[in-house]
């Protein structure tokens, strides 16, 4: 412990951003571009065309279906809307007799043969294989190559720390709202502090709420045990908390489905004009079909009647496919802000904008605090060697890795095998190549390096998108498509942000190393003391 408790807060505050900065910054960047995962998806399937009347969306998908797998054991139909136009189906195969139920799997994980976007005819489009906007928000709660519970494991772990950084931030800054009107620029050290209060008290109740709602979502994966002392399988206790409506299985009779928009319907009264954004048919063409319909929560916070389950044969109401307790409704409505309408989720995009730079003012605040002690023969120059390059390759690498994803989307042939895979492969190749690159330049040519390749990156984004589809800024904005107009301006203002950051490190001023050092040191005193106003 330091001589008193607010020096010792100051340090926890110190050692846990550190430890845990690089991990928190990828889950607040790629958990801000989540908020917008749909329009991301949109973008990166350019041959969908505008959206089309979702009954007849509907119709056609009911229509490819039945043609397509008309034996499978569920269907599930995406409903178009606004923010992703297409109507996406996918279809799990029925288990052969004697084989062990299939478990339900993730729609974007199902091979190409199991899943398709239709149009309103009922014809498959074809559209290039992507993640989309999917890529950012699983990578923001369990990383993407890493195994599931490992990377809830991590992400977990750094969400509380994120939690003590910000506790122990507001211990240590008592005058923390006074400071924010603060800001001393070109004074090194002190103009960095300021940037990082300033970050981080412009959104803190949104700081304070994603981090709480975040580790409480993962609370049964961190504190098991009450769970394990009273349940011996974990799965009994979660249908006590939801409560499910069990499908029964195939009876082996025929029986032709209910017209699905005659459920829609029905559904639509039940909500009280509210729409549907996703439909599942179990046991489809069976007497023991069921027709399950999730509500679109634009605006709504799920309620108990957010998801309806229908007799697939007579169309009649079943009941609530689910009553989930409204401390986890509140939990996960709050996190994920499913019902955020546009104007709204713009404001979350920007608060998630400023926990990104307020985790990045604070990596970088620590190395300008610490560049003097390289003086000090006796400091060890490794691990400051250490931070700074992950600083450059994570705070300005990953950035850049993620430009090159939307260039790869763009760039590679829709033919490919695996185009997906691949995708993720050339932006985690870029990323790895700008490690590389960060720890073998010259530190402050690094920092400029690679902060212009995220520039360039970016500001030519938009012009790779107007020369390789028909979605281009201008023809968009003509069409009056707003969202792939808006993703061509995000991409211009973040490529600005980075050229401005890339003049403004160029153009630093650098002190001289003190003539009485030792030769040794007086030799490598201009580098060990770049960056340093």
């Amino acid at each position: 412990m330091k001589r008193t408790f607010r020096l010792s807060m100051q340090w926890l505050h110190t050692w846990t951003g550190l430890v845990f900065g690089w991990i928190i910054f990828l889950v607040f960047f790629n958990g801000t571009a989540a908020y917008f995962r749909q329009e991301i998806t949109t973008w990166m399937k350019p041959e969908i065309a505008a959206a089309i009347d979702p009954a007849k969306s509907v119709s056609g998908a009911v229509a490819f279906l039945k043609m397509k797998a008309p034996n499978a054991e569920t269907w599930t139909i995406s409903v178009p809307d606004n923010r992703y136009p297409g109507s996406d189906v996918t279809w799990q195969a029925r288990p052969k007799p004697g084989e062990a139920p299939t478990e339900e799997e993730d729609d974007q994980r199902l091979p190409p043969d199991r899943r398709a976007t239709i149009d309103a005819n009922g014809r498959p489009l074809v559209i290039r294989d992507t993640e989309g906007g999917d890529y950012f928000f699983q990578f923001h709660y369990a990383f993407h190559y890493l195994p599931q519970f490992l990377g809830l494991l991590v992400v977990g772990m750094a969400s509380l720390g994120l939690m003590v950084a910000l506790t122990t931030g507001l211990i240590i800054h008592r005058r923390i709202f006074a400071e924010f009107f603060t800001f001393r620029p070109g004074q090194g050290v002190r103009s960095r502090l300021d940037a990082h209060t300033t970050f981080s008290v412009l959104a803190l109740p949104f700081h304070l709420m994603i981090t709480y709602s975040g580790v409480a979502i993962l609370m049964f994966f961190f504190m098991p045990w009450a769970m394990f002392a009273n349940y011996s399988n974990p799965l009994p206790y979660f249908e006590m908390i939801i409560s499910r409506t069990h499908t029964a299985p195939a009876s082996g009779h025929t029986a032709p489905l209910v017209s699905v928009n005659t459920v829609l319907s029905a559904a639509e009264v039940v909500w009280k004009g509210g729409r549907a954004e996703r439909i599942r048919v179990t046991n489809p063409g069976n007497t023991n079909a069921t027709i399950t319909v999730d509500r679109h929560l634009n605006g709504l916070v799920a309620g108990p009647n957010a998801n309806l389950t229908f007799n697939g044969v007579t169309g009649a109401l079943v009941g609530p496919t689910s009553q989930t307790s409204a401390a986890a409704t509140a939990i996960f409505s709050l996190h994920l802000a499913h019902f955020a309408r546009p104007a709204l989720r713009w404001l979350l995009f920007l608060c998630g904008a400023t926990g990104t730079a307020m985790v990045a003012s604070g990596l970088i605040l620590w190395t300008a605090k610490r560049r003097r002690n390289l003086l000090d023969p006796e400091y060890s120059r490794r691990g400051f060697q250490i931070v700074e390059t992950l600083n450059v390759a994570v705070l300005a690498g990953y950035p850049a890795a993620t430009a090159a994803l939307f260039w790869a989307n763009r760039l590679l042939p829709l033919s490919i095998a695996s185009r997906a895979n691949v995708e993720i492969l050339c932006a985690f190749g870029c990323w790895g190549l700008l490690l590389v690159w960060s720890a073998a330049r010259p530190m402050r040519k690094a920092r400029v390096e690679v902060l212009g390749v995220a520039a360039l990156l970016f500001l030519l984004l938009p012009i790779v998108n107007a020369a390789t589809s028909a979605r281009g800024t201008l023809a968009s904005l003509m069409r009056g498509d707003p969202l792939y107009s808006g993703f061509d301006f995000v991409s211009l203002v973040l490529g600005l942000l980075f050229a401005t950051a890339a003049m403004l490190t160029r153009r630093r001023t650098y002190l001289p190393a003190p003539p009485a050092l030792a030769d040794p040191i007086a030799a490598i005193g201009p580098t060990i003391l770049e960056g340093t106003e």
